[in-house]
């Protein structure tokens, strides 16, 4: 599946795929020796389901783009420990990874750095404590001025858009999280940052999306200049299954006109895997299961 300069994947693949032991043993045979020596490390048994979907979301749907059969991507760490695709990559692609409650999502572009966060909004909301060690006063004015119930939603809103930001600058939460934050309008998402920071707002976009009822999902990239809208792709998929396009709820976004920003269009072949197909194929593992 060829990704243009514009255009931006979001997959999403749910936990509970995780439960068939005949295919997640076929994704454990996917992993390296160190994601496989990783999975028994987690006390939980659900730690470890979301530990194999997501390496084997990220491998499959890497490898769709990359035409590299899963097995053979590797992977390094970046200085502050993101994960960047190792050796050849010559269409320079950029990927990111987040999971909550029982869904993992992962996003990936060509040659633009990008975050994605995504909670549930069923979620337990931030205590106020943890808002205001986090947030910068006016969100946690915002905030504080909201009744209770539509400041549980409104929290969730501004920390995963921070989030996904603070993962694009592939320096996690080590940011100082109360020098940046987001304003949220109807339609309209405007990131902001305090005199001294080392960035500059319009650098990314923004957007903001709710998958099903209460799955929020937050995507940041980096804006190229003059260039047009990024084209935004949603593809719910079980690694090795199956793969569908599908249409996000888009709530904000940054940007000129946050009306135009998405624009879904088919996945190239979609179809579920099956054995014969992939014997019967003659190109890369998995380059269109």
């Amino acid at each position: 599946m060829h990704l243009h300069a514009d255009d931006i994947a979001i997959w999403i693949a749910r936990l509970d795929e995780a439960d068939d032991g005949a295919l997640a043993a076929r994704w454990r045979a996917l992993l390296d020796a160190c994601e496989r020596a990783r999975e028994p490390r987690y006390r939980l048994a659900v730690d470890r389901r979301r530990h194999l979907l997501a390496r084997a979301l990220a491998r499959t749907a890497l490898s769709r783009h990359t035409g590299i059969a899963p097995q053979r991507l590797r992977f390094v760490r970046g200085r502050h420990g993101k994960p960047e695709l190792a050796g050849d990559n010559p269409g320079d692609y950029r990927f990111n990874l987040s999971h909550a409650a029982g869904t993992v999502a992962l996003a990936v572009a060509r040659g633009r750095a990008l975050g994605i966060d995504t909670e549930s909004l069923r979620a337990r909301a931030l205590s106020l404590g943890a808002v205001e060690r986090n947030f910068a006063a006016d969100e946690i004015a915002e905030l504080r001025a909201l009744p209770a119930a539509a400041r549980a939603r409104r929290t969730i809103e501004h920390w995963t858009l921070k989030e996904a930001y603070a993962k694009a600058r592939g320096t996690g939460l080590s940011l100082p999280l109360d020098r940046f934050g987001v304003r949220l309008e109807d339609a309209r998402l405007r990131l902001w940052m305090a005199p001294g920071f080392d960035d500059a707002p319009e650098r990314w976009r923004l957007w903001q999306f709710i998958d099903g009822e209460d799955q929020l999902l937050a995507l940041c990239a980096q804006h190229r200049p003059g260039a047009a809208p990024a084209r935004i792709q949603a593809i719910a998929c079980s690694p090795l299954r199956y793969e569908t396009p599908i249409d996000l709820r888009l709530l904000r976004a940054s940007g000129e006109d946050p009306s135009l920003v998405v624009d879904p269009r088919p996945v190239e072949d979609p179809r579920p895997a099956s054995e014969e197909s992939r014997e019967n194929d003659d190109r890369p593992l998995l380059a269109s299961y």
